[in-house]
């Protein structure tokens, strides 16, 4: 039993997840309802995600009801009210393999974008489903923190009315 893991992530079209504070309201522009948001995580079983983005929805409050997580950190780091949370400092490839064996269930890697970098250099993650918002950023949190030494083959790609890109890549995971 392992499930399938894919790192679902939006992205300017200049690389970056978030501005330079880590705020992503450059998103609110274009919506979340025509991109199939709601039936991805209908589909999703339970997430990954590193330390930074979890501290960031922590300030939101926990908006994933009872879906398990794994945060990635090497701190000691407080559990969301309501959330049922595992912390792992183990080195992210093994991590997210480790934590997919659990379950039959997609797992959803988050962020950001050391997690999701680590992930697909490892072989951890099987999908990057990415879509990318008509703006450029010019500066903010990276969605490759480095170059990317592994091939990602297109299995999809969708143009949206407003300029948004849908692409899924699979990888050798």
């Amino acid at each position: 039993m392992s499930a399938e893991t894919i790192a679902y992530v939006a992205a300017s079209i200049d690389g970056y997840i978030a501005d330079t504070e880590g705020g992503v309201r450059f998103l609110e522009q274009f919506g979340s309802d025509d991109y199939g948001f709601h039936e991805f995580l209908d589909s999703v079983g339970s997430l990954v995600m590193g330390a930074a983005t979890y501290e960031q929805i922590l300030g939101w409050g926990w908006p994933y009801g009872e879906l398990p997580a794994l945060v990635l950190t090497t701190r000691d780091l407080a559990v969301a009210e309501g959330a049922t949370v595992t912390f792992s400092s183990a080195p992210t490839g093994k991590a997210i393999r480790e934590y997919a064996t659990h379950t039959d269930e997609r797992v959803w890697i988050v962020g950001g974008g050391d997690v999701i970098t680590a992930g697909l250099e490892s072989g951890a993650i099987d999908v990057l489903e990415m879509y990318l918002m008509p703006v450029a950023l010019g500066s903010g949190v990276p969605l490759f923190t480095r170059a990317l030494g592994v091939p990602l083959d297109l299995e999809e790609s969708t143009s949206f009315s407003n300029g948004v890109v849908k692409v899924v890549y699979r990888t050798g995971g």
